[in-house]
């Protein structure tokens, strides 16, 4: 048995689930930790899904495209009756990316490029096998999942699973972890209780022929 100071986790693990996900900002938000911002999150993927998916005729691009216009529209006109009425210009913030972000950014996209374009060149020269099996297993879910949905759909299914699934996993863990070690050790007097009688069947048979 577990001792009582020890926590029972998923597959053995050492480390909890928020340590797992990273431990950080993102990690919080997920097993909502910050259940303000993650409620907010979920609220806008189902509430973005059914304004561009379920309404015909919405789309991301047209959505954006009137937003901004409205924006600009009320700025502009705010802008003008204050010049007319001398008054204070609306308040819009300084919008300027530094040269640090950007280098930073860049960086780190171009050491992503770089990192697949490594991996394409060892798979496709053959040094690495399991890699090219793990690609080749992952582009052939995406090809079946491709088949079953639209990549909209499966955009939004996978924002939602992530905001619920893991919350619910850490919520639940000693129990899903009791009931698969229960569930383990079934299998395995199954397993054993069948090689058993298959032993005493492969025994029989041999009497039999002698």
């Amino acid at each position: 048995m577990d001792s009582p100071g020890r926590s029972c986790r998923l597959f053995g693990a050492q480390r909890s689930l928020h340590d797992l996900l990273g431990g950080g900002t993102a990690a919080d938000v997920v097993l909502w930790r910050r259940k303000e911002v993650a409620g907010g999150l979920l609220a806008a993927v189902v509430a973005s899904w059914a304004l561009f998916y379920c309404v015909p005729g919405n789309t991301l691009l047209s959505f954006v495209s009137q937003v901004l216009m409205i924006l600009l529209a009320v700025l502009f006109i705010w802008a003008k009756a204050a010049q007319l009425l001398h008054r204070a210009p609306p308040p819009v913030p300084l919008m300027k990316i530094s040269d640090k972000s950007m280098s930073e950014a860049s960086e780190i996209a171009g050491n992503f490029v770089n990192k697949v374009l490594q991996d394409f060149g060892n798979i496709a020269l053959g040094k690495d096998s399991g890699l090219f099996y793990k690609v080749a297993f992952v582009l052939l879910l995406v090809s079946i999942v491709g088949r079953l949905t639209d990549l909209i759909t499966l955009v939004y299914t996978s924002a939602v699973i992530a905001l619920t699934i893991p919350a619910l996993l850490e919520k639940s863990e000693e129990h899903i972890a009791r009931f698969l070690e229960i569930a383990s050790t079934y299998v395995q007097a199954c397993g054993g209780a069948c090689e058993e009688y298959k032993c005493k069947m492969t025994k029989r048979s041999s009497e039999k022929l002698c």
